[in-house]
């Protein structure tokens, strides 16, 4: 069996580290930070036969990944996947029920603790037939902690709900009757099955049945079920493995475990995948905060890190066939010795014709196995954590194999061999002696792959969608800037003494294989498919077709014509709101792709501020590779300073899984904004937000007395256009819980700050028509401009009404006008349907956004008649692409822009396989948004 480890992402702006180990039967992923399932479509990879994720910390900048890829994972078929990480994790899973549910796959979690039981240290945390994995608790040298109920691990099964103890006197009860495990109907509605105590089983049955007043054992025991139910691992139209068929017929030898069925909940009408899950699955409490996650550590500024030290597996020498032939050993008997066996023989004594016995051990007829590869996962994001990692390996005998106190008296050892060391190294973690002497204590044949934001380049990620941006840039580089990107870090490590000699840094696709052995290279397909950097650098051309050369110049000459006869007063040039900017961040819809992120669209309002709308997966990234993290006149951490208002239209992941690490972000800055940040949303959005606060500080604020720089929840249901002072209490337009937060006058009066602090003459809100509950939103500014955003929805005439002659109508456009049909079963509008919309309200401009990855080309019947009306169209329409800058008194270019833009397309296009209707897949199908 062959296996090897490569670096999947780096630390960039807009990704963290990812380290992957591969074999012929399964892949280990550690670490899964925003934008991780993208760079699989990137690099052309796959994520077949994962089988187990690890994370260093639960913290959103290490997992705000995860989401899209479960869902990812799910719609590919993997089966069963495990999750390791340190305490927080099973929350932050919980916590992300209202937007992730999938019926094919069975998740398991299993919290690693801070403080390690005396004598388990070198105990593994995971183990199979391929690896050993040892946890490496890191904790901040001034930390002091006192083992809790939250520290204890949580305890491994097969069963994805398992109590942490048996409680005593346990009641009796008969079991909920359960046929013989078949592979379910997909369209089966038999709800999920989970192995529950009696304990929590009465409480969630009591009415008006609380989760935040769990605690214990049971809080945990209720979070394991949500997750249960998250993914239950119905099967729906799979066959089981062979393993599993095996593993049906023992448990049905032996007798089934009784299992229970969790109570309901009254009301399931919620925004949750509705589409894909089953009726009668949610336990009561679903829809309710979670029990509050109080972390086992006190808070530090060096918040703890689990590093990870994986073992592989021993390989047997070779057989030696002539010997084995010599001793007359032939057929069973040679597996036997191969499998490490000892065998018995008969051979002749001596000269005799007697036959005696003879025990022949494995070494006899084997080469000399060769021992274990190794690799290593150092997370050490400041110096304080710096003693703490030195300590664990002067105190655990297991590491002494792979590492020596002194340098110089280092030894290769014959237990296992360490190959790879990836270190992902804070702020002047390098620079400090005792780290580098740590580091030359593994000897002078490791690697050394060094991830750390002093040292590393900061290459672009996506390269794909950047060559087609670098491409535009020629026609009009303020509209289609080039990604900000380094090539080289702010310090050479060769100008660090004393570090090890076999150091580099760590570069995507950087693949170290194992078995067979070979030293690290670089993944020659990836440096293929790089057609970014060569162009950007100067080392290649920017090559153009003929068609694309005279679309370019034709457009330059029409832009400079009609420049001409703004400035000679022939044509309008005064436009209300003119500098206000407008940059789609992302404009995919569903799932990234290499071309598209998730939807996110920024908006610049010069002296007032901020405002996005929804947050996708990435946006961060997307923000730092639009204005540049330092060293630009406006960076990503001035626009997040100045922003004010993030709308975010319903809970489908793909609008706003990238939210929680933006707050994260805006938590970071010092000094911190002067003012408030103000989050339009519906419930179950700011629910989880609030959840995920327990793990990971936000900078969430009580809207009751509101800090001077926190978020501020207002619900979408206050501000709509047809409110009738409170909120609806049935049907699916029903808030949906009764939290003092959700006052409503109090969200109003938020409201109205919100406008005051942009500018606005008001924010409107509508209900529109979406497969779950989903606010378009519009609002207009005291300068006589206007801005009127979609969400997700089939055309509807509620944002006609809010929207009426708005300067911009921002719509999306998933489906192209063949696939009329499509776009009414999922929800969505057509382009052809947005452009009507935009026409009815009398939008002067509509910019279309959230395209399906089915459509890698647009429709050049659109591009004709954008051309055919010109800049003076009544209704202009604006196709959106990734990093499109936009200004209100500029948007018209865009009319002569467009021929040129669909010559690029079609020069540059490489075949995406996942994003070709009816072909299989490697990643994921289009899903639900």
């Amino acid at each position: 069996m062959t296996w090897s480890v490569n670096v999947h992402t780096t630390t960039t702006t807009d990704t963290e580290p990812s380290i992957i180990a591969t074999f012929d039967n399964a892949k280990y992923i550690f670490g899964t930070s925003e934008n991780t399932g993208r760079a699989f479509l990137q690099n052309n990879g796959n994520w077949k036969r994962s089988r187990a994720l690890f994370f260093s910390q639960t913290r959103v900048e290490k997992m705000s990944g995860l989401p899209g890829l479960v869902m990812s994972f799910a719609d590919a078929t993997i089966r069963k996947l495990h999750l390791l990480g340190p305490p927080g994790l099973t929350h932050m899973i919980a916590s992300m029920r209202m937007y992730i549910f999938r019926d094919s796959i069975q998740i398991q979690t299993s919290e690693i603790p801070w403080t390690t039981p005396a004598g388990s240290s070198s105990s593994p945390c995971y183990q199979d037939e391929n690896i050993t994995v040892y946890a490496i608790p890191v904790l901040p040298s001034l930390a002091t902690h006192s083992p809790s109920r939250s520290s204890e691990p949580s305890a491994p099964a097969n069963s994805p709900i398992e109590p942490t103890q048996e409680l005593p006197e346990k009641r009796k009860r008969e079991p909920s009757p359960e046929g013989p495990r078949k592979r379910q109907n997909p369209g089966s509605r038999s709800p999920a099955r989970i192995a529950l105590s009696d304990g929590l089983l009465e409480l969630i049955q009591q009415k008006g049945f609380t989760p935040e007043t769990l605690t214990g054992d049971l809080e945990d025991e209720y979070r394991r079920m949500i997750i249960h139910t998250m993914f239950p691992n119905l099967k729906p139209n799979l066959l089981p493995t062979k393993e599993e068929t095996a593993e049906n017929r023992r448990r049905s030898r032996q007798g089934m475990k009784k299992e229970a069925t969790p109570p309901l909940a009254e009301n399931e009408n919620i925004d949750i995948d509705s589409q894909r899950r089953t009726r009668g699955s949610l336990p009561n409490g679903f829809q309710k905060q979670l029990p509050r996650f109080v972390a086992p550590l006190p808070p530090s500024t060096s918040p703890p890190t689990l590093s990870y030290f994986v073992v592989g597996p021993r390989y047997r020498g070779k057989f030696d066939v002539e010997k084995a032939r010599e001793l007359g050993i032939v057929g069973p008997d040679r597996g036997k010795l191969t499998r490490g066996e000892s065998i018995t023989i008969r051979v002749k004594a001596g000269v005799s014709d007697e036959l005696v016995e003879r025990v022949v051990r494995p070494e006899e007829v084997m080469g000399e196995s060769t021992p274990p590869s190794a690799f290593l996962i150092l997370d050490i994001p400041t110096i304080d954590l710096i003693p703490s990692l030195i300590n664990s390996f002067k105190t655990t005998e297991l590491y002494h194999s792979v590492w020596s106190e002194d340098p110089a008296a280092w030894k290769p050892s014959s237990d296992r061999l360490l190959r790879t060391i990836f270190h992902q190294c804070g702020k002047g973690v390098l620079e400090d002696e005792r780290y580098k002497t740590f580091m030359r204590g593994f000897g002078s044949e490791v690697y050394h792959m060094v991830a750390s934001r002093e040292h590393c380049p900061d290459p672009v990620t996506f390269t794909s969608a950047a060559y087609n941006q670098l491409r535009l840039s020629r026609l009009d580089e303020k509209m289609f800037p080039t990604p900000q990107y380094s090539l080289t870090g702010k310090k050479d490590l060769s100008t660090i003494p004393g570090l090890p000699t076999r150091i580099q840094p760590m570069t995507p696709n950087l693949q170290h294989r194992y078995h067979p052995l070979s030293p690290p290279a670089m993944g020659q397909t990836a440096l293929e498919a790089d057609r970014f950097h060569p162009p950007a650098t100067g080392a290649r051309p920017i090559e153009f077709s003929e068609n694309m050369q005279r679309a370019v110049t034709a457009a330059k000459e029409n832009v400079e014509r009609r420049l001409k006869k703004i400035e000679e007063g022939d044509v309008l040039k005064e436009v209300p709101g003119k500098d206000v900017s407008i940059v789609t961040l992302g404009t995919g819809g569903s799932l990234p792709s290499k071309y598209r992120n998730v939807l996110s669209t920024f908006i610049r309002i010069p002296g007032w501020g901020n405002v996005l709308l929804d947050v996708g997966e990435g946006t961060w990234g997307q923000l730092t590779r639009n204005y540049g993290l330092d060293g630009t006149p406006y960076t990503a951490w001035d626009a997040i300073r100045d922003l004010k208002c993030i709308f975010v239209s319903h809970i489908h992941g793909d609008h706003h899984i990238g939210l929680a690490h933006l707050l994260a972000k805006r938590r970071l800055l010092d000094p911190a904004p002067a003012h408030p940040l103000y989050l339009v949303s519906i419930r179950n959005v700011h629910i989880y937000l609030r959840e995920m606060s327990d793990v990971h500080d936000l900078g969430l604020t009580d809207p009751f007395n509101p800090s001077s720089n926190g978020v501020i929840p207002i619900l979408s249901e206050t501000l709509h256009y047809r409110s009738v002072g409170k909120y609806l209490t049935t049907g699916m337009w029903q808030v949906g819980g009764d939290e003092p937060w959700l006052d409503f006058q109090t969200s109003v009066q938020n409201g109205q700050e919100m406008c005051r602090s942009l500018g606005l003459e008001w924010f409107k809100t509508a209900d529109v028509h979406h497969r779950a509950r989903c606010f378009g939103m519009s609002f207009k500014h005291q300068d006589g401009w206007g801005i009127t955003f979609s969400g997700d929805t089939m055309p509807t005439e509620n944002l006609v009404r809010i929207g009426a002659d708005t300067t911009v109508l921002i719509h999306e456009s998933t489906m192209a006008d063949f696939d009329a049909e499509m776009a009414i079963k999922k929800g969505h509008s057509t382009m052809g349907q947005a452009i009507e919309i935009g026409k009815r309200m009398n939008a002067k401009n509509i910019l279309l956004t959230h395209f399906s990855a089915r459509y890698p080309k647009l429709p050049p019947s659109l591009s004709n008649q954008v051309a055919r009306e010109g800049p003076d169209a009544k209704n202009l329409i604006v196709f959106g692409f990734d990093h499109l800058n936009l200004t209100l008194g500029e948007m018209w270019k865009m009319a002569y822009y467009t021929p040129a833009i669909y010559c690029n397309i079609n020069d540059t296009l490489e075949e995406d396989v996942e994003s070709l209707p009816g072909t299989p897949t490697h990643a994921a199908r289009p899903r639900a948004s």
